[in-house]
């Protein structure tokens, strides 16, 4: 389960992930330089990454499960369980790859929104690579620019479907637009309060603040996550600088925060808990995490890294001292 929300500040854009699963992964801040040869594997050649690159990355594995490059696209892969579907052989003239490395395609070579749709037309998504430990997971992709502009990329039958998105939010499945007709049911959520109302000549008030908001879903599904995000980033005021923006993003993805033991698997036994939320801010081109065991915001800057040459894991500080 993921949710992913991208919203305008005063002088930037700031992009955050939650990434909840039922069992633990290795993750660091990875750092991939410009012109990293033979970064992507394709079915039948290794590409180059184009711009520097940072974000998470699980396992010692040089991939992205999101980050920022150097001209500000921001981007999350977010599980699609049951609705992604893929191409069961290569597709001539096509750039085929799997789901993991279309992603690490199109975030270190493309610049902005407008060129990740122009270059998502020119991928197919395989069920597997080159080899058979290699297969696509079913995600899809939200991806926002320096200049606001939103878009996400689903598969079907390997071809990544485009989506503007004016919500800034992406969470699990269904499909993107079914989340966006979803939203129709919640048209009565306002920030203002609801003073009181007339039940048959008597007057009810409000019992406390939030009145306006009564109906919001407060469960874990991707479909109340969405809703619940689409609702928070909408009401954010446009104004904020730069640290408030990212205090904010923190602030709205903590309510998709799932506590141990709220949520349990009964057929894996296993119980679904927020790994880590990554903030992304194109002010300063920074990237900001806290993580399951250690809620203190760890801060990584793609300047402190610019002279570094080769493919680089950061390890986090994964626990606090109390």
């Amino acid at each position: 389960m993921c949710t992913t929300i991208g919203f305008h500040y005063n002088k930037g854009i700031v992009f955050g992930r939650t990434l909840e699963l039922g069992m633990k992964l290795d993750h660091k801040i990875l750092f991939v330089p410009k012109n990293s040869v033979g970064f992507i594997q394709t079915n039948k050649e290794s590409l180059d990454s184009k711009y520097s690159t940072l974000g998470t990355g699980f396992f010692d594995i040089a991939s992205f499960g999101d980050g920022i490059n150097e001209m500000g696209l921001v981007a999350s892969s977010n599980f699609l369980p049951g609705y992604a579907t893929f191409s069961k052989d290569p597709v001539e003239g096509k750039i085929n790859l799997i789901t993991s490395d279309a992603f690490d395609y199109l975030l270190t070579r493309c610049k902005d929104v407008s060129e990740v749709r122009k270059e998502a037309k020119k991928l197919i998504l395989l069920e597997n690579g080159r080899t058979e430990k290699e297969t696509s997971t079913s995600n899809h992709f939200f991806f926002m620019d320096a200049e606001g502009n939103k878009l996400v990329l689903e598969p079907k039958e390997g071809v990544l479907m485009a989506y503007e998105n004016p919500y800034g939010v992406l969470t699990n499945a269904p499909e993107f637009p079914w989340h966006a007709t979803n939203l129709k049911n919640y048209l009565h959520l306002k920030a203002e309060n609801v003073e009181e109302t007339i039940f048959n000549e008597a007057t009810v008030s409000k019992l406390g603040e939030g009145s306006g908001m009564m109906g919001l879903p407060g469960d874990f599904t991707p479909p109340s996550r969405f809703v619940r995000s689409a609702y928070f980033v909408s009401h954010t005021p446009k104004d904020l600088e730069r640290e408030a923006a990212i205090i904010q993003v923190f602030r709205i993805l903590s309510q998709a925060d799932i506590p141990t033991g709220a949520i349990v698997d009964p057929r894996e036994g296993h119980r679904d808990e927020t790994l880590y939320t990554g903030v992304m801010d194109t002010g300063r081109n920074a990237y900001y995490i806290k993580c399951h065991d250690n809620i203190n915001i760890q801060s990584f800057y793609l300047a402190d890294y610019k002279n570094r040459e080769e493919i680089t894991f950061i390890s986090l500080k994964k626990e606090m001292t109390l």
